[in-house]
């Protein structure tokens, strides 16, 4: 961009210098100031991409956060807990097994094998 820049005062540098037909100096005038007004344009663009990098930055680390938090890994106790409230049991009809909460085994609820549909007898 420096360089552009310093290309586009040199220009201007040249226009003064060269006092030519009114219609060359026109002719310039215009397209140094389109020049200018490009440059300008890229410039804002270079600062609005740098700001975008950066909430892009910003964003990629929440989501990690939010994926270390989802993925955590389970600890042993946590498993043991699952243990602990569910229990592993299989049906008489189709033989697959399922895992039914210990509650409601304890509670004696009719539990349909989410396979066959068949009642479970415990």
């Amino acid at each position: 961009m420096k360089e552009i820049r310093n290309i586009i005062e040199n220009l201007y540098e040249l226009l003064d210098d060269n006092k030519e037909s009114n219609k060359s100096i026109e002719f310039n005038s215009l397209v140094v100031n389109v020049l200018d007004k490009l440059c300008n344009e890229v410039e804002a663009l270079q600062v609005n991409q740098e700001a975008l990098e950066e909430s892009i930055s910003f964003l990629n680390e929440d989501i990690s956060e939010i994926q270390e938090d989802l993925f955590e890994e389970v600890s042993i106790e946590d498993l043991e807990a699952y243990e602990d409230e569910y229990v592993e049991v299989t049906c008489n009809h189709c033989k697959k097994t399922i895992f039914i909460e210990t509650q409601a085994i304890n509670n004696n609820e009719i539990i349909p094998c989410p396979y066959c549909s068949e009642n479970i007898v415990i």
